[in-house]
C-alpha cells in the first residue's frame, strides 16, 4: 500500500526505495501480532485505528502543490507489549527513534525528553488498574513520518490516559502542567499558551470537550511545534467552526468558510440544497465519536493554529461516498495524483473489498487553513483485522 501511495503522488524511484526499504526493515518488525484468524490482537491493543490497526497512512494536499505528500504514523509494539519487562510497550518506540536517524538528519529529542519523561509510564512491573481500566487506551506513544524526496521528518505524540489516570489527574492537567515546564530553547513555543488554555478551559461541560494527545516535532524547538489534540461531542458546522476560530480569535476569511463547507458537504454525503450548520450530523455512541482537533504552538507566534479532523468513518455513509466526494472536491481545485483521480486511487489502495461495502479505510479528512493557504489530508486504515479479509 505504501509503494502504490508512493507511486501515485509522484515520488521518484530513489524516494520509494529509501521510504519503502525504511518501512521494510525497520517498522514492519514493530507492526505487534500476526492477524491470526484476522481477529483483533487481545493482548496490545493499538488507539491508532477503532479495529486497532497500529498505522495509519494518508495523503496530504497543500495549495501549494497539486500532487500530495506521503505520510504515516505508527504504534510501534514489541513482542513482549503487555507482558514480562514491557507491560506498557516501552521499548519498540525507544528503538525505532533510533532507527529513524539514519534518514531523519535533524531530528532532535530534546523535546521528546522531556514530554516522554512527563506524560508516559515507562517503568511499570506489574498489572495496574490503569492498565485495566475500560476507556483509558493501552497506547502511550506513536510515531509519524512526513516523507520528503530525501528523507523525513520525524514526530513524536503523547496519550497520557494511563499516566493520568495513575496520578489522579486528566490528560488535559498533566499536559498543561508538562507544558508549563518548558525550558531553556522551548521558551518561545510558549508564546501562545495561555490563549489555548484560555480557550480550553471555556469551552462548556454540554461539548464534553477531552484532550487526547501532545504532539511534537523532532526538531530543534525552535522549529517544532507544540500539537494538542482535544475531541468533542458537538457535530454541527457551526460548532467547527467556533473550534477552528478559538471562539473568534482568529477568524477565518469566507473564502476558508466556503471551502471548508464544501468539503463537510461533500465527504458525508450532504445534501447541499438544505445544509443548516446547526444541524447536528447522525448522533454515534463511539469511544473516538464527536469532532477532533488539534491546536498548533509554534515558536513566538501570538496565536495557536488549527485544524479539524471529518471523522467520516463514523458519519459518512461508506467509503465510496467518501472517496467520490472528495475526489471532486479536489478535481475543482486542481488537485490530483500522478495516476488518474483520487476516486480511481483510493479504489486500488482498498483491494480487499469493494469500498460501498462499508466504513473505516477512510479514517479522517482533515482540514486546515491560514491565510488561505489550505491542506487537506486523506487517512487510510489498511484494515489489517478487518472481516472482509477472512472471506
Amino acid at each position: 500500500m505504501l509503494t502504490d501511495m508512493l507511486t501515485m503522488a509522484g515520488y521518484p524511484v530513489h524516494s520509494m526505495v529509501l521510504h519503502t526499504e525504511f518501512f521494510r526493515k525497520s517498522v514492519s518488525p514493530y507492526l505487534g501480532f500476526h492477524p491470526s484468524a484476522t481477529e483483533a490482537p487481545h493482548v496490545w491493543r493499538s488507539f491508532m485505528t477503532d479495529d486497532h490497526t497500529p498505522v495509519e497512512l494518508s495523503w496530504c494536499w497543500s495549495a501549494a502543490k497539486d500532487i500530495p505528500k506521503v505520510r504515516y504514523s505508527v504504534e510501534p509494539i514489541s513482542r513482549s507489549a503487555a507482558q514480562g519487562a514491557d507491560l506498557v510497550n516501552a521499548t519498540a518506540n525507544v528503538r525505532l527513534l533510533g532507527e529513524s536517524l539514519s534518514i531523519a538528519p535533524d531530528m532532535d529529542l530534546y523535546l521528546h525528553r522531556h514530554f516522554r519523561n512527563l506524560l508516559t509510564s515507562r517503568h511499570i512491573t506489574q498489572q495496574t488498574d490503569a492498565t485495566l481500566q475500560p476507556g483509558v487506551p493501552q497506547s502511550q506513544c506513536f510515531i509519524a513520518f512526513d516523507l520528503l524526496e530525501k528523507g523525513m521528518v520525524v514526530k513524536q505524540y503523547y496519550l497520557p490516559g494511563q499516566t493520568a489516570t495513575r496520578e489522579g489527574s486528566s490528560n488535559w492537567d498533566i499536559i498543561k502542567d508538562a507544558t508549563q515546564k518548558l525550558s531553556g530553547p522551548a521558551v518561545p513555543l510558549l508564546a501562545s499558551f495561555d490563549v489555548l488554555v484560555s480557550f480550553i478551559e471555556s469551552l462548556s461541560a454540554e461539548s464534553q470537550p477531552t484532550v487526547e494527545i501532545l504532539a511534537i516535532d523532532c526538531l530543534d524547538p525552535i522549529k517544532s511545534r507544540l500539537k494538542v489534540y482535544i475531541r468533542t461531542i458537538d457535530t454541527t458546522f457551526h460548532s467547527v467552526l467556533n473550534m477552528l476560530t478559538l471562539g473568534g480569535k482568529a477568524p477565518k476569511s469566507d473564502e476558508e468558510v466556503d471551502s471548508l463547507r464544501e468539503l463537510w458537504i461533500s465527504v458525508f454525503g450532504l445534501n447541499p440544497d438544505s445544509f443548516d450548520m446547526y444541524q447536528p450530523l447522525l448522533f454515534k455512541v463511539h469511544r473516538t465519536g464527536g469532532m477532533l482537533y488539534y491546536f498548533e504552538l509554534k515558536a513566538n507566534e501570538a496565536l495557536p493554529k488549527s485544524k479539524v479532523y471529518l471523522p467520516v468513518r463514523h458519519y459518512a455513509q461508506n467509503d465510496d461516498q467518501i472517496a467520490k466526494g472528495l475526489s471532486n472536491y479536489l478535481e475543482q481545485r486542481g488537485k490530483k495524483l500522478s495516476e488518474g483521480s483520487y476516486y480511481h486511487a483510493v479504489q486500488k489502495l482498498c483491494n480487499h473489498r469493494n469500498l460501498a461495502d462499508g466504513l473505516g479505510f477512510h479514517t479522517y479528512i482533515s482540514w486546515a487553513s491560514d491565510h488561505n493557504q489550505w491542506n487537506v489530508t486523506a487517512y487510510f486504515n489498511p484494515e489489517i483485522y478487518a472481516s472482509y479479509r477472512s472471506e
